[in-house]
């Protein structure tokens, strides 16, 4: 099926189907505008994200749009936080469990930042929802940066024991963990592990802006086409700028 051809509500499931067959299509879906990744390459989380960031495809509307939000571009980091807010409008877990949000730490840090990007989502996630943010729960050791580390199984090595993670209280509830963009899951599963671990009882579920992903890697056409008009919509206030970065 080539791309005039693909249906536009053809979603992240049926690009699984066809290019990895159907078993593939059970790890990738869509509820309501945020696709659901079943499982990780690493750990044992899932992942709830908005689309792709197509790493070898910088120029892709929506990879254009998260490079500029990865690398501080000030209007994109508003109209990411607000997209990523407005995909889970209609996030419902079983249960009405009480969530409370934490986030990744950059690598050269302790604690999180309120200025990185993956603080910048989760802030804005919980202040949005009416959930529990608790910035600095999770603490880690600095680490070398993940960029530029090969292979994979070092990268995740590199993350593999690093987070700590303080009791939260109460009746257990569903931790979300942000991160800014997700490629295997080394650093959500960690702090799930490091959750768990002082928070008995507790889930947790990781979430993204987007799952890195190259289109080499995939045997047919791997596009952002599931992502609803009204997260588009969000970004055409923002405008495209050049940067230094793709």
């Amino acid at each position: 099926m080539d791309r005039k051809k693909r249906p536009a509500t053809e979603t992240p499931s049926s690009y699984a189907a066809r290019m990895f067959g159907e078993d593939a299509a059970d790890n990738y879906g869509v509820m309501g505008r945020l696709m659901i990744i079943d499982r990780l390459p690493v750990g044992d989380l899932g992942l709830l994200t908005i689309g792709f960031r197509i790493t070898d495809r910088p120029g892709e509307k929506w990879t254009r749009r998260f490079n500029r939000f990865k690398y501080g571009e000030p209007t994109a980091a508003k109209a990411a936080a607000r997209t990523f807010c407005a995909a889970f409008e209609d996030f419902l877990p079983p249960g009405n469990p009480r969530i409370v949000v934490v986030s990744s730490v950059s690598s050269g840090q302790n604690i999180a930042q309120h200025d990185t990007p993956a603080s910048t989502l989760a802030s804005a996630l919980a202040r949005s929802r009416g959930w529990e943010w608790l910035p600095h729960h999770v603490t880690k050791d600095r680490h070398p940066r993940l960029t530029g580390i090969t292979p994979a199984a070092k990268r995740d090595a590199t993350v593999d024991g690093v987070y700590l993670a303080a009791p939260i209280g109460g009746d257990p509830g569903l931790v979300i963990v942000v991160d800014d963009f997700c490629t295997r899951g080394a650093t959500l599963a960690d702090i799930a592990r490091a959750v768990r671990e002082s928070n008995p009882g507790w889930k947790v579920q990781g979430a993204s802006l987007a799952k890195a992903e190259r289109a080499a890697y995939w045997k047919g056409e791997l596009t952002n086409a599931h992502i609803p008009d009204v997260l588009d919509a969000i970004w055409r206030g923002a405008p495209e700028v050049a940067s230094p970065f793709y």
